[in-house]
């Protein structure tokens, strides 16, 4: 594959800007594959442009990974400090330890649970 020559910040959320070189026996307006910062991309070559020629191309900044949604929480009656108890986060059914220092009535903020499949549906046996 083709790897990026040199790198050059544009701005925060610019991206960054490469140089490629064209490689020998790709003509104009060819698709290549080249390794970017890690990252493989597609790249046309411009129609002015042949073999051994640099193209520069920009890279958009990578997107933050997002944030987990966070949920409030209130302990149970009876759980105190390392008791387990379930909780609906966002839609799903967790298991959540009491953390030290908690106890019934607490609020806890929890982490929504990863996106997953759906829990198994229970299917009857059918007659034979």
């Amino acid at each position: 594959s083709i790897i990026a020559r040199s790198a050059w910040t544009l701005g925060f959320d610019a991206g960054m800007q490469y140089q490629i070189s064209v490689p020998p026996g790709v003509q104009p307006g060819q698709r290549i594959q080249a390794n970017v910062g890690g990252q493989m991309v597609q790249v046309q070559v411009p129609l002015n442009l042949g073999p051994d020629r640099l193209v520069r191309i920009t890279v958009p900044a990578a997107a933050p990974p997002p944030q987990p949604q966070q949920f409030r929480v209130t302990v149970p009656p009876g759980c105190g400090a390392g008791s387990v108890f379930q909780a609906n986060v966002g839609g799903r059914l967790v298991q959540i330890t009491v953390p030290p220092g908690q106890g019934p009535g607490s609020q806890l903020m929890v982490n929504a649970p990863p996106p997953g499949p759906a829990a198994p549906q229970y299917a009857p046996p059918q007659p034979r």
